[in-house]
């Protein structure tokens, strides 16, 4: 498909922990092998463990380099997306009750307005109130350092 990004760094990722778990699934087995304080099964354990590792830490650079690097947040689409989040309507169900809160996440939904604007053509709260109660990092316990 032209223009067509693939996410082969992403995928490389998904398949180093894929080999990691079934590494660690040797080592788990290999462990239960053990008799009198004796392993003969410790070259297969720490075979898998120092691949693991290894792979894990190379990975880890890739998808830093040519993945993570350079990516910048677009905060305006965040906020946009964070305003019309129906599920801080949870933070209004204790003061203005579940049915109430229900109905302005329904009306938001249904008419593609953020919450705020749900909530005050309802008249249920003011505005003074929703911005009180619906805080995102209040909600999440962020402080205003954060």
């Amino acid at each position: 498909m032209p223009g067509k990004v693939n996410p082969t760094q992403c995928e490389a990722m998904v398949m180093v922990c894929i080999q990691v778990l079934a590494e660690d699934s040797a080592i788990a087995f290999a462990g239960t092998q053990g008799n009198f304080e004796l392993n003969a099964m410790r070259p297969v354990i720490i075979n898998n463990f120092l691949h693991s590792a290894r792979i894990l830490g190379d990975a880890g650079e890739k998808l830093r380099t040519y993945c993570i690097e350079g990516v910048e947040l677009h905060r305006q689409q965040i906020d946009d997306y964070l305003s019309r989040s129906l599920m801080l309507v949870t933070a209004l169900s204790p003061e203005i009750g579940y049915d109430k809160a229900s109905r302005i996440a329904h009306k938001a939904e249904d008419e593609g307005t953020t919450l705020r604007e749900a909530a005050l053509a309802t008249g249920y709260i003011t505005a003074q109130d929703f911005d009180r109660i619906v805080d995102p990092k209040k909600m999440v316990h962020l402080t205003a350092a954060s």
